[in-house]
């Protein structure tokens, strides 16, 4: 009899709120509140126990034979719109990582639109604090390309951010690159330093042969 092993489904997402602000947020990244719960909750129907992202890299390196059905939660860029679905989640005991950019916990620097506004810093210092099962992980200093940026400053914008956020209590060392776009470089640099790279390839996992984690879009 053959074993079985499901494979453990990542899953990525930004912006969350009930209206669309043009001012603040991206269309290609914004989820109406209502379809986001209704996501969730449809995954839950089908069967799938929500997981910490640590927990499901445990999970593939450890498991010869997973007949559940896992997924993981994980948020890019820190988007001050989470304060919509965040109070939900810890409701549902629901486990969520979220990939920031330190560069922006100042509450003045943004990407592109000046109406962006993302997690301040006393804010992060204290999410732990109200919701326990939120993990924290690296999306580099700023919202930067890897593969438009040199080795150096890609190792320099990673290494920087990595030693800002491991000062936090919810700090886990996996990181998740801007815009999906990665190089074998940049890949190897992650490793490297002791991080999991994270992707956006909608790829599903089974166990960790591959040096990185696939996502896919919620």
């Amino acid at each position: 009899m053959k074993l079985r092993l499901q494979p453990i489904r990542v899953f990525c997402f930004h912006q969350v709120s009930d209206t669309f602000d043009e001012g603040s947020m991206y269309r290609c990244d914004w989820l109406q509140t209502d379809d986001f719960k209704n996501k969730i909750i449809d995954l839950q129907d089908e069967g799938y126990t929500f997981i910490s992202l640590p927990d499901a890299y445990k999970k593939m390196q450890n498991d010869v034979f997973r007949c559940r059905k896992y997924a993981v939660l994980t948020a890019d860029d820190g988007w001050e719109s989470l304060h919509n679905i965040l109070p939900w989640l810890g409701e549902r005991q629901i486990p969520v990582t979220l990939f920031l950019n330190p560069a922006y916990f100042d509450g003045k620097h943004y990407r592109e639109k000046k109406g962006e506004r993302y997690f301040l810093q006393n804010e992060i210092e204290h999410l732990y604090e109200k919701y326990p099962l939120l993990t924290i992980g690296s999306h580099g200093m700023e919202h930067k390309d890897a593969t438009k940026l040199s080795v150096e400053e890609f190792s320099k914008s990673l290494r920087n951010s990595i030693d800002l956020l491991q000062k936090l209590p919810n700090y886990v060392p996996f990181y998740a690159f801007p815009y999906g776009k990665y190089t074998n470089k940049s890949i190897s640099i992650v490793n490297s330093m002791g991080v999991v790279p994270v992707l956006v390839s909608g790829g599903k996992n089974y166990n960790t042969k591959k040096i990185y984690l696939d996502r896919e879009p919620l």
